[in-house]
């Protein structure tokens, strides 16, 4: 055990030596953290990368940053990349069960060939997202590469973007996924290379490869992996231990969200009183994050597929044969939000319901950090481009540096956030007092 200490404690000195190294040499400053603009994919993400792959871009390089993207991952699919067209958001038809939506970049060319991005940040799948793209593409391009894109190089819901009645897209095959952490970081270095003695353009490319490391979590600098493995694998007894450190680290992991989930129920409860409640319900109508016997929490690190958006939901409010709800929900990002469900708990995606305009409305104006998501599920969920400061967007399964901060304070984080949730609990209940359907 003292053995372990004095490698966790020599770890931790390494981390502050080159914290502050970083500091004085300017390596941590990102514009994109300045502006507060991390995780906009419009905005952002999209437009950055649409304006790389343009050959009319900005950066006046021609089709040299669409020549590196198309070899590295077209696999043999040819593409004139000096008659390319660039579009963002394009309309592709109002929204059916199959067609229509807008595609988030795509890139075509005079043979009618097309490049199709979908960017994925937080923002979750919406319906058959994925199907409608393919039908489009298979419609109106004569050959096509859809790319998904995250920052892992994961689908988050496969069930819900790929798959509708007897079709089901088969990735490698109809769609293929990349991913900001490996992908697109290695064909942002090698834009990079390709201007290195353009200062302006170079260092643009920087600070939003700096950005994708931030949030991908690899802020450690290659002088500090250096070190890092060399304190390790220099000393027989730290080797010896390897096994139990990485066991002690997933132990730990897995209690520190127990933790969290637990002192947000008890932070709750403690706002009970005669009149109002805000305890967390605890029954099957979902995936309660503290169920014992599913142990949702400890699969959650061991990617168990069907182990999802698993957390707390509270009763804002019974109106008749409906009912609205709060939910807080493991997801990247945390989902914060309203939503109807319905008699006898068997309804749940009818939140899109014309009905329900009304509670929308209320919430739109006076919540406005909530929006409704597309896909139906919720009246209104947290929207963490709204640059809100009540709520901490928690990354539980990349463990960024503001997501350690923030847990390593559990009691004042967990208290914000119930603070958080009781007030606009309370806002949508003395709006929609007189409601009943």
């Amino acid at each position: 055990m003292n053995g372990i200490q004095s490698l966790f404690d020599k770890i931790c000195l390494l981390n502050q030596e080159y914290k502050r190294l970083e500091d004085e040499k300017g390596e941590s400053y990102n514009l994109f953290k300045v502006i507060d603009m991390t995780s906009n994919e419009t905005s952002v993400h999209s437009a950055f990368l649409a304006d790389l792959l343009n050959p009319k871009g900005l950066h006046h390089m021609g089709d040299t940053f669409l020549r590196l993207f198309t070899d590295e991952f077209l696999n043999g699919m040819s593409f004139s990349t000096e008659t390319a067209i660039v579009e963002r958001e394009k309309y592709i038809g109002p929204v059916t069960a199959t067609t229509g939506g807008r595609l988030d970049i795509i890139v075509t060319d005079a043979n009618r060939k097309a490049i199709i991005i979908e960017n994925k940040i937080y923002a979750s799948d919406q319906e058959n997202q994925l199907i409608r793209y393919h039908n489009y593409a298979e419609k109106n391009t004569s050959e096509h590469k859809l790319f998904y894109l995250s920052l892992d190089g994961t689908v988050h819901d496969e069930d819900k973007t790929a798959k509708h009645d007897n079709k089901e897209l088969i990735e490698e095959e109809h769609y293929f996924t990349i991913s900001y952490e490996s992908d697109i970081l290695k064909w942002l270095e090698q834009c990079r290379e390709k201007v290195v003695d353009k200062p302006l353009i170079r260092e643009g490319i920087s600070h939003y490869i700096n950005l994708i490391k931030h949030l991908t979590n690899q802020t450690m600098s290659k002088e500090m992996e250096k070190d890092l493995k060399d304190l390790i694998l220099e000393n027989p007894k730290y080797i010896q231990n390897l096994g139990i450190i990485r066991e002690a680290i997933n132990i730990s992991v897995v209690e520190l969200q127990r933790r969290f989930w637990e002192l947000l129920k008890e932070k709750m409860e403690e706002f009970n009183n005669d009149v109002n409640k805000y305890s967390v319900i605890e029954d099957k109508t979902y995936r309660y994050a503290l169920d014992e016997k599913e142990d949702r929490i400890n699969k959650y690190y061991k990617g168990n597929l069907n182990n999802k958006r698993y957390g707390f939901e509270f009763l804002v409010k019974e109106c008749g044969k409906y009912a609205i709800r709060y939910a807080v929900r493991m997801d990247e990002p945390m989902v914060y939000g309203f939503f109807i469900i319905g008699e006898k708990g068997n309804k749940r995606k009818i939140s899109n319901d014309p009905k329900f305009n009304n509670i929308i409305n209320i919430i739109s104006e006076s919540l406005p950090i909530y929006k409704p998501d597309k896909a139906g599920y919720y009246l209104g969920e947290i929207d963490w481009d709204s640059k809100q400061p009540e709520f901490i967007n928690l990354q539980f399964k990349k463990l960024d540096s503001e997501t350690l901060y923030a847990l390593s304070n559990m009691d004042e984080t967990v208290s914000k956030i119930a603070d958080s949730i009781k007030r606009d609990i309370d806002v949508l209940r003395k709006k929609t007092k007189d409601l009943y359907y």
